[in-house]
């Protein structure tokens, strides 16, 4: 490389690559564990529908069909974690299970007085999973002690019930790199 083309390098300014943190984490697929949920939820609500005659479709048919109506995807394959709990609430409340589908859809979509975008409950509640999954991972290196004690210190006093959902995408990758750093 020319002395020129250093010199020109150094003069440029410098770039600011968008940290993973801010990616939008509700465009993520369902996790298996997501799926069972909806799976079960709506034959639970399918045996309800039909021993009232008010289905006469295949389990298949109906749930897609239901899915369409809560989401505009008739496959668990192309749903996100946006659809999750639209869902899943949809299957409750054709159960009957009206309570907790009202509760369900009351915590959709972006969370109340917030004014950042991505901070919905659907994206708190994936990272939250992640940071589960983490801690269960790590084999006692980490525990909910350690992990609310960096929330506290990093993000002024959050719980890891008040972070925003960049604020625990953050503390999902600070503790990736801790878990790594002491396995």
């Amino acid at each position: 490389m020319s002395i020129y083309k250093r010199q020109a390098d150094e003069k440029a300014p410098k770039t600011k690559k968008t940290p993973a943190a801010t990616s939008n984490w509700s465009k993520g697929l369902l996790s298996p564990a997501q799926i069972k949920k909806l799976a079960t939820t709506a034959r639970e609500a399918f045996e309800i529908q039909t021993n009232n005659g008010v289905t006469t479709d295949s389990f298949d048919d109906w749930r897609r069909a239901e899915m369409e109506v809560a989401s505009g995807h008739r496959s668990f394959k192309t749903m996100s974690n946006n659809h999750f709990r639209s869902v899943l609430a949809r299957f409750l409340a054709l159960a009957g299970r009206t309570d907790e589908a009202a509760e369900l859809w009351k915590n959709t979509g972006r969370v109340e007085g917030s004014q950042q975008i991505g901070d919905t409950h659907e994206n708190r509640e994936v990272c939250r999973a992640i940071i589960r999954d983490l801690i269960a991972a790590s084999r006692g290196a980490i525990g909910d002690a350690y992990v609310a004690k960096i929330c506290s210190d990093k993000f002024s006093g959050a719980t890891i019930h008040t972070a925003t959902a960049a604020e625990l995408q953050q503390l999902v990758f600070t503790l990736r790199k801790k878990v790594q750093s002491k396995t």
